[in-house]
């Protein structure tokens, strides 16, 4: 599947702009706005007597004891470190081998954050009469764009599928798993642990993939090995990466199909059956398995688009014996031509018939490639509102992938999940073919159910980061695994006539993390709107007590309510009204003591009438408690890794956890005291990436804080990170072509270090002999072979770098180089299939690749035939064929050679991330021309993926 790779910008930032008095320039907008239900600007000076940015750091540093804050910058590079920890994923065999004490970074990949229980059904409360308790979601959804490259608790980057319909899902599936990448995934932490702190479980993925797709019968052999003891190999491992990792159970797809020579037979459909029945002996219910609708028990992929007697036993066999805890039907029940068979009615009468609940199946409903535009007959699903079978949603992350905006992500979210209306209460009107919208069907599940209940409303992503409202850093990140509670309702507004507001996601404001809730629009003189945000079964006591980080434009007068669970409201006033700083509102809880509340909101009202911006950073319902969280132990540097010029490290930082802790921050200290924030997480390590050494810095120093539910944070534990010595600068260059016509222009790029404040070129035989420019062209006027030679010079002393004989001019050199490799013999160090051979590199076509799985170095050799001279070497990498640019290769050699035995350096690419490579080199006689691919991709994917070499070069 191919990512799409845009930062999300949205709205109504005129709007905003207006009801926050600010002033703002073309150039500060990240991207083109419009309308829309996210806001995304910058703080700036108001006319309201804000102070500037500025002028607040004055203050913090004349305030004795108070936390100074240096804004952390955007980062301006595009540097790719390669020590980046990247979870785990397997082969069978490679899994067979996975020792968990061994594993490095083993403490990123484990989910820190325990499933938390929900509120029984049977004390929940309908937004609709066509919710069924009983009934259930599952979703298999894309969460990272590709099986491998996933750092586990994200990166200084925005885009991340930040899911937020919890509510609405009972089991989530981390999709994933490919021929080239690995077949048994886990989810990642950060995943995981969202998945955890709204009371969802999260299963793995277990993809045994078609022939078509890579796949081989071989894996399947290696999944179902068993001991002298006819016990199953891979059962315990798959139990133990459960409990290693901290996740719930497996999804597995078996679509291996086998071959002609190796046919797929009803042994393998016995053993799988054994296989499933004995996890789920071990796994005694602590974790699930769900079985997909593939192969029957004949050994044939079959698809039922049901439950029949071809794979039943899946679930329970003839004897009884319990298999896997729910399946996924194939997605074809709903087809025209199979409509008349009503498969799921039938489906729900074979499960009474087992003793299954018709609960758990779930029919199937692919939406991945046109999301809330999908086509279903409803009528097959359910009957007088009743549907026969839970529903699988197959990648809901359609809404992600297919979004160009935040707003598209919010307004595809809440299409998907709730229904046209925007709002769970209001029923769906829509055609029986038309998308329903899951709240039709399924109640609002959630987990504020005990004290304290804390949520900031992070939805775990952010172009910035704030702390108690303050903006301390301006570095675009992601990390799910801060992700709070997000609102049940989305979204449930009763307003007064004249009240106008909409409710949405505003990346502009934040009280902690990157986003915050808000209601903006026209506000009537003393008229109320009144937002339902939380489905709850909190008991009050005379210790509880309540309340809200706030603020609005102009003011506002604001009320928690509480529904109870008989039906009636109680509005509390806050003792304070907003206004255009962040406030602190408390609510007086006596009159509901010894109650308990179902439901949870706000209610806004002002004296003046005039648009408002509304915005809600916290809502705190807790019982005081002393605690308060204990210093982190230990700090230590794990690892770190510099770049070639020593400007940027990639970091690991490891630390002895703290108790009473829900979250660890990250810092860098400097000198005056001050510190800039480097970021959050619920793991006791954390990784920094690229990060940036500034000006003639030779040491970091990192903090480490420790931080509770109530935002009371420990004292910190330091460690120093010393710099390379970098002061001398280094010299390299590139040539735009090295054969050359007479007359014709060549462009010198200079690849020396960043520190280099000087140049001096020399340039054999040109029309200048000598330049002091950083990128130089020049032309030669006669035949021949010219040395260039580039001097990189700073203050600490100089560096040379000379290549003789690295401009050849002739003739025939004029405009492109001839490309002389298509067509000829390819040889290569392994290939996935005969799809994806060797030869499909040199084919001519970016539609077709060559691709090679396991651990790298990946090479190819091309043989051109005979000896020819060549100069320069044109590659198209995997986002030039349509895939992610995740998986664009970047680190590689390229040598020649005139044997096929002894082979000469030509150059060496590091840190490459484009779709399209075009290296030029001194030119040089030769038949054979190698690239040996050492880093595949961007992540840790180690498959390579090149969909084009061509050589370029001239006969001798």
């Amino acid at each position: 599947m191919k990512k799409q790779y845009y930062k999300f910008v949205s709205v109504a930032l005129i709007a905003t702009m207006f009801v926050t008095g600010c002033s703002k320039n073309s150039s500060d907008i990240k991207d083109n706005a419009t309308n829309s239900e996210a806001v995304v600007t910058e703080a700036v000076v108001t006319e309201t007597g804000q102070v500037t940015k500025e002028e607040k750091v004055l203050e913090e540093v004349q305030a004795p004891g108070k936390i100074v804050y240096k804004v952390t910058p955007e980062t301006e590079s595009d540097m790719k470190m390669m020590n980046i920890p990247n979870a785990p994923y397997w082969f069978p065999a490679e899994l067979l081998e996975w020792n968990p004490r061994e594993a490095k970074d083993l403490d990123l990949y484990v989910s820190n954050v325990p499933l938390k229980s929900r509120v029984d059904k049977s004390k929940l409360v309908k937004s609709n009469p066509t919710q069924l308790a009983d009934f259930k979601v599952a979703a298999l959804s894309i969460m990272n764009s590709s099986t491998s490259g996933n750092s586990p608790h994200g990166l200084n980057r925005f885009n991340a599928n930040t899911f937020s319909y919890w509510q609405y899902v009972d089991q989530l599936v981390y999709w994933g798993g490919s021929a080239g990448e690995g077949l048994i995934v886990p989810p990642t932490a950060d995943v995981t642990e969202a998945a955890h702190t709204n009371g969802v479980p999260i299963l793995g993925t277990i993809f045994l993939a078609p022939e078509a797709w890579g796949g081989k019968i071989v894996w399947l052999d290696d999944f179902l090995k068993t001991d002298e003891n006819g016990q199953f190999l891979l059962v315990d491992k798959l139990i133990e990466v459960c409990t290693v990792l901290g996740f719930d159970g497996w999804f597995i797809n078996q679509e291996v199909g086998g071959t002609k020579e190796a046919p797929l037979t009803k042994e393998y459909a016995d053993n799988m059956l054994s296989f499933v029945q004995q996890f789920n002996e071990k796994a005694a219910g602590k974790f699930s398995f769900i079985w997909y609708d593939s192969m029957t028990e004949e050994g044939v992929i079959d698809y039922q688009n049901a439950l029949t007697d071809k794979n039943d036993a899946y679930l329970i066999d003839e004897n009884g014996k319990k298999g896997a805890d729910s399946m996924f039907l194939n997605f074809w029940w709903a087809a025209s031509a199979l409509a008349d068979q009503e498969l799921l009615i039938k489906s729900n009468e074979k499960a009474k018939e087992k003793g299954i609940n018709p609960y758990d199946l779930y029919a199937g409903i692919d939406v991945q490639a046109n999301g809330v535009m999908t086509r279903i007959n409803w009528d097959l699903f359910e009957k007088n509102n009743v549907p026969h079978t839970s529903i699988g949603l197959y990648c809901p992350s359609w809404t992600y992938f297919a979004a160009d905006s935040l707003d598209a992500f919010e307004r595809y979210e809440n299409r998907m999940w709730v229904n046209e209306h925007g709002n769970p209460t209001i029923p769906t009107e829509v055609s029986q073919y038309d998308w329903h919208g899951i709240s039709t069907y399924a109640i609002e599940k959630t987990v504020v159910n005990q004290l304290p209940f804390i949520t900031n409303f992070n939805k775990g992503n952010g172009y910035n980061f704030f702390i108690d409202g303050e903006k301390i850093s301006v570095q675009d990140w992601n990390n799910r695994s801060i992700t709070d509670v997000m609102p049940t309702y989305r979204w449930i507004l009763n307003q007064e006539e004249g009240n106008k507001l909409k409710p949405g996601i505003d990346y502009a404001n934040a009280y902690y993390g990157g986003n915050s809730i808000r209601l903006y629009g026209a506000m009537e003189a003393n008229k109320k709107s009144e937002l339902t945000l939380y489905s709850s079964d909190l008991a009050i006591s005379d210790k509880t007590k309540a309340y809200a980080m706030l603020k609005a434009n102009y003011q506002v007068n604001a009320e928690l309510v509480l529904e109870l669970e008989d039906g009636s409201k109680e509005y509390i006033k806050g003792d304070n009204t907003l206004n255009n700083e962040w406030a602190k509102i408390v609510f007086d809880l006596s009159k509901v003591k010894g109650k308990t509340v179902r439901k949870i909101g706000f209610n806004f009202s002002s004296s003046k009438s005039d648009m408002i911006l509304i915005n809600m950073g916290n809502l705190t319902i807790f019982e005081e408690s002393t605690a308060v969280p204990t210093t982190p132990g230990n700090l230590k540097i794990a690892y770190q890794q510099f770049d070639d010029d020593g400007l940027f490290a990639g970091v690991k930082l490891a630390w002895d956890g703290a108790s009473n802790v829900k979250y660890y921050e990250v810092y860098k200290i400097y000198d005056d005291g001050s510190k800039s924030f480097q970021g959050a997480t619920t793991a006791k390590a954390h990784y920094i990436h690229a990060l940036s050494r500034e000006e003639r810095e030779k040491t970091s120093t990192f903090e480490v804080i420790a931080v509770n539910n109530m935002q009371q944070r420990s004292q910190g534990t330091t460690v120093v990170m010393e710099w390379p010595n970098n002061s001398l600068p280094k010299a390299n260059m590139k040539a735009s072509k090295t054969f050359v016509a007479p007359g014709e222009v060549v462009e010198f790029t200079s690849l020396c270090s960043p520190n280099t404040t000087g140049y001096e070129w020399s340039f054999e035989g040109a029309d200048h002999a000598a330049a002091t420019e950083q990128n130089p062209k020049v032309t030669y006027a006669k035949e021949g072979v010219y040395n260039v030679s580039l001097v990189a010079k700073n203050e600490e002393g100089t560096a040379e770098y000379k290549v003789d004989g690295l401009i050849v001019v002739r003739s025939d050199a004029s405009g492109d180089i001839p490309v002389i490799s298509e067509g000829k013999s390819t040889t290569a160090s392994g290939y996935v299939n005969e799809n994806e051979a060797p030869r499909f590199a040199v084919d001519g076509k970016t539609e077709t690749k060559w691709c090679a799985t396991g651990s790298a170095p990946h090479d190819i050799t091309i043989d051109l035939g005979e000896t020819k001279m060549v100069s320069e070497v044109y590659m198209a990498h995997a986002e030039k064929g349509n895939e992610s640019p995740d998986r664009n290769t970047s680190w590689y050699t390229i040598e020649t050679s005139v044997d096929g035995k002894s082979f000469e350096h030509a150059l060496e690419v590091k840190n490459n991330a484009a779709a399209e490579t075009l290296d030029t080199f001194k030119p040089r006689e030769a038949r054979y021309v190698k690239v040996t691919v050492m880093k595949p991709t961007q992540g840790s994917d180690t498959a390579v993926r090149i969909y084009e070499i061509q050589v370029h070069g001239f006969n001798k």
